[in-house]
């Protein structure tokens, strides 16, 4: 069995969002498979493309949030939101 070590619950979302990265190159698309208050889990196309820090931004209505990335599994990546 697993332990969980997250600080606050996730939440299922499953949502389509982006990853933004300035002007610095095109915004990806991304999954967001759940969420919290303090990160999500995201599903990417091409993970070896994302660095390690970026902006989600995952609908018109919430706001943008800066992310870094806690882990990395096949498409899937683990990231906790900047404080």
């Amino acid at each position: 069995m697993t332990t969980n070590r997250r600080s606050a619950s996730r939440k299922d979302a499953f949502r389509i969002g982006a990853l933004s990265f300035g002007d610095r190159q095109a915004d990806i698309d991304c999954l967001v498979w759940d969420q919290s208050e303090t990160g999500a889990q995201i599903e990417v196309e091409t993970p070896d493309a994302i660095p390690n820090e970026f902006t989600l931004v995952m609908t018109a209505y919430a706001k943008p949030r800066a992310c870094t990335v806690v882990w990395r599994r096949e498409r899937k990546l683990g990231v906790a939101f900047a404080v």
